[in-house]
């Protein structure tokens, strides 16, 4: 790591951020005209349609091409919007406006029960999507199936591992990485006595936060239609609090926002010993030597227990007067020619993708040295725990993370306390727009 000017870390793939508001879920805004009813999805290949894509990546221009190479009489229209809050918005906007809709879009797996309830995505179980289940990961496609209905297909996924430097660890006198939570903390007070500006670990932001919870066993959101529960003193939720709280009060973790270029100077130096994120960042590195290796994530006992952290999915939009061909190019991106040009970047949510040997046994020798790093993220996706709901205003919650939560990180307080005023905020502004909180 030795290019301290060079970005070293790409975000290979879509971080839980903050989101846009909640506009109008509850409002009972029409949708829009849905134009052709078909649900026939082979028999809209061989229309003449022109489609409308929005998409914040950079790859999706080469996917449509690819798409209407197969397929002539299909002309997709890709849009460039800045990034997934952007598009979130301008399509909520679409549909308090009635109309202004694209035909597919992305949308970060957060996301997905927000824009449900608000309408703005349409069920793809009539045009057989359902039976693709089988071809992607549990936790991929528990995310895309929202209120009884199939508003997606997963795209990426982002099963947490853990990203750590070994030549750190071993200066610090850290033999191996940690298999349980209670190794993690001896191992952070070695790295800190080690070097007082060393750190195993940054305090973290709004999505690294809640996929912890997650990975610790927490279900603090639960939705049922209207109905919201939010919990953020159940067990999971309490026990991460509690462990991260113990090791800011003792001043181990480091202070540097992720992504930031003191975030980037720091993992350069050796300042900073661990990433845990999503298996997408197992493909990042860039130009930082080959001092690194990728774990699984520790757990309380050592038993495989992880958590999804980022990551898309495609969907087509409730507006939409071309359904049935929308839904036909979702299809294409579900296995084929489609799903390899999907999952040349990111890591991918496919199964058979997981299980392939040539996949599995790719190194990246200038970072992990001859590790074959994407086994660890598989078994990674199989470990994710099951159960976990996102709130139908997820994007709200992480932007106001940081007035509570991100405080307490901040001046290295009362984690629990602060747990408990966000879940105020939240429940308070629930309520508001419409939905029956904690009632």
């Amino acid at each position: 790591m030795k290019n301290t000017t060079k970005r070293l870390w790409k975000r290979a793939g879509v971080v839980a951020g903050t989101g846009a508001l909640l506009v109008g879920a509850l409002s009972g805004c029409a949708a829009g005209a849905s134009g052709d009813e078909s649900t026939d999805i082979e028999a809209a290949l061989d229309t003449e349609t022109t489609l409308t894509w929005w998409t914040w990546g950079d790859t999706t221009q080469a996917w449509a091409d690819a798409f209407m190479k197969e397929h002539p009489k299909i002309t997709i229209e890709v849009v460039k919007v800045d990034n997934p809050d952007a598009a979130v918005t301008k399509l909520q906007n679409a549909v308090k406006a009635g109309s202004g809709a694209p035909d597919i879009i992305p949308v970060e797996y957060q996301t997905l029960p927000q824009l449900t309830l608000g309408d703005a995505l349409a069920d793809l179980t009539p045009y057989g999507l359902a039976d693709n289940e089988d071809e992607f990961t549990a936790s991929t496609w528990n995310a895309v199936n929202v209120q009884g209905e199939l508003v997606g297909l997963p795209l990426d996924s982002g099963p947490m591992v853990m990203i750590y430097n070994t030549d750190l660890y071993q200066k610090a006198g850290v033999a191996e990485a940690p298999k349980t939570w209670d190794e993690f903390a001896a191992a952070s007070a070695k790295i800190h006595a080690y070097n007082p500006e060393a750190y195993i670990a940054n305090a973290g932001d709004a999505g690294f936060f809640t996929s912890m919870i997650w990975s610790f066993g927490g279900q603090p959101f639960k939705t049922d239609g209207e109905n919201v529960t939010i919990d953020l003193q159940d067990e999971g939720s309490k026990q991460f609090a509690d462990f991260w709280g113990g090791m800011l009060e003792k001043g181990e973790l480091s202070q540097v926002p992720t992504w930031s270029d003191e975030w980037n100077r720091a993992l350069a130096a050796g300042k900073l010993g661990t990433l845990m994120m999503g298996a997408w960042e197992i493909g990042g590195p860039t130009d930082a030597g080959d001092t690194w290796k990728v774990a699984p994530m520790p757990s309380a006992d050592g038993q495989p227990a992880s958590a999804e952290n980022g990551g898309s999915a495609i969907a087509v939009t409730e507006q939409s007067k071309h359904k049935a061909a929308a839904a036909a190019v979702l299809q294409w991106l579900a296995t084929g020619e489609g799903r390899d040009l999907v999952n040349q970047g990111g890591f991918p949510s496919t199964t058979a993708t997981m299980s392939d040997p040539e996949w599995l046994g790719r190194t990246w020798p200038e970072v992990y040295g001859d590790q074959t790093a994407n086994e660890v993220g598989a078994a990674a996706a199989e470990s994710v725990i099951p159960g976990w709901q996102y709130l139908p205003y997820q994007g709200y919650a992480n932007s106001v993370f940081g007035d509570s939560v991100g405080k307490a990180l901040a001046s290295e307080s009362d984690l629990n306390a602060a747990l408990l005023e966000w879940q105020d905020t939240l429940v308070e502004y629930g309520n508001s727009q419409g939905f029956t909180v904690n009632e």
